[in-house]
């Protein structure tokens, strides 16, 4: 029996999310204000922290557009709206400007938009288009293949660019095809191969083939002699897609990235230290960090970032920021604000009665919950330096407006959920 479409009112969005987005919305404005207070000239316009009310401002419109969109037409054309989305990143290409080494920006005057970010709104309703169809099924080859496509065809027009930390934000999709029914073998033997990248980086090639070797012969001998059976011809197809993997990263490393992203692997890991260099941003960070020790300098006390020690810090770094200006309390605070809207999210997916709509949900929780874990691994040191920021606290029109465009999307359909549309 389908359910009268009705008109609904404010009254049905979920205020607990909205109030979460405006919390995290202030302290963003709060904070790029910090990393440009001047005394000697309080009151300049054309600064970050005015673009950011701005951009935030703007903001608001996109949230009342989209309360006056059908959901109809939205699910309708999702499929197209992705195709633009993939068009956006073709023509970046061609007619984009180069900005810090990157062709990832359209430039209008004085203004830039970035396309990948909006392109993670546009590859989410794809996405949400295909496995909610009613043919679909993850369990056959054909259709998995489809949704990998589908997932990593931006990922490869963002690497052109290139443009490696918005493609790295992609692949958290992968985790929505976990919640439709793919089985958690392929995500284990993801997180098999990752690990092999990384040993083989840490320990070189040659000592991890000679291992790969030896724990292949020692497993063998041990099942024989244990229970009188050969895995020999079993185990040998893993062996050699284990040679295969490190050579594989060998290749990768030495010969396609690039000298500053393998300087910043090789920081993360410890092989290597540079701080004057590649790991000043990095060392800067952990210092203003810990400087803010328990309850933080205050909003413009701190030594950091009134020296401008760390490049960019209204951007990917912000996080230092709340770090010495609030100390651990303010960071605590801010992690805890950005898990209970995961939470929230997550909660508001399940509660879906349409499948589109909760593919979406699960899309929008990928999408965040990456960009907030890498951006803090980034900060401590625990992840290599990549270009992502922080979610609606980071500089920038682009990213805050695509967050704001795919949380309030879903927010809308949760407000119509117990329609049938």
């Amino acid at each position: 029996m389908r359910t009268k479409n009705r008109r609904v009112n404010i009254t049905d969005y979920d205020w607990v999310s909205i109030i979460l987005f405006v919390g995290l919305i202030i302290i963003g404005i709060l904070s790029i204000y910090s990393t440009e207070y001047n005394k000697l000239k309080p009151h300049f316009i054309n600064n970050y922290y005015s673009k950011q009310i701005l951009w935030s401002s703007i903001s608001v419109l996109i949230i009342i557009a989209i309360g006056f969109l059908p959901i109809k037409k939205i699910k309708h054309f999702s499929s197209i709206i992705y195709l633009v989305g993939l068009l956006s990143l073709i023509l970046v290409l061609i007619f984009g400007v180069n900005i810090n080494g990157n062709r990832s920006w359209f430039r209008f005057g004085s203004f830039s938009i970035q396309p990948a970010e909006f392109v993670k709104v546009t590859t989410v309703l794809g996405l949400a288009t295909l496995l909610s169809d009613i043919d679909f099924k993850l369990n056959k080859i054909k259709d998995f293949l489809k949704a990998t496509i589908l997932i990593l065809l931006p990922v490869f027009l963002i690497l052109m660019q290139p443009d490696l930390g918005s493609a790295i934000v992609f692949i958290s999709l992968f985790l929505v095809l976990y919640r439709e029914g793919l089985e958690l073998k392929y995500y284990l033997f993801i997180m098999y191969l990752v690990g092999l990248f990384i040993l083989t980086i840490y320990l070189g090639k040659n000592n991890m083939l000679i291992t790969a070797v030896i724990l292949y012969i020692t497993l063998n001998v041990i099942y024989y002699f244990k229970l009188k059976k050969t895995i020999l011809l079993k185990t040998l197809f893993f062996l050699l897609i284990t040679l295969t993997s490190i050579l594989s990263t060998d290749i990768i490393f030495h010969k396609i990235l690039k000298p500053h992203q393998r300087n910043r692997i090789e920081i993360v890991l410890g092989k290597k230290k540079d701080d004057k260099g590649t790991g000043y941003n990095l060392k800067q960070a952990l210092i203003a960090i810990g400087s803010g020790g328990f309850s933080g300098k205050g909003l413009n006390m701190s030594t950091q970032t009134k020296g401008y020690f760390i490049p960019e810090q209204h951007t990917d770094w912000i996080f230092t920021v709340i770090g010495e200006r609030w100390g651990f309390i303010g960071s605590i605070m801010l992690i805890i604000l950005y898990l209970s809207l995961l939470y929230r999210i997550l909660f508001l997916a399940e509660r879906q009665k349409q499948k589109f709509s909760r593919i979406v949900g699960y899309g929008l929780l990928s999408i965040l919950f990456i960009h907030f874990s890498l951006n803090l691994l980034m900060v401590l040191g625990i992840f290599p330096t990549i270009g992502i920021p922080l979610p609606f606290i980071s500089y920038g029109g682009s990213s805050l407006w695509a967050f704001t465009i795919l949380l309030f999307l879903f927010l809308k359909f949760d407000a119509h959920r117990k329609e049938d549309w």
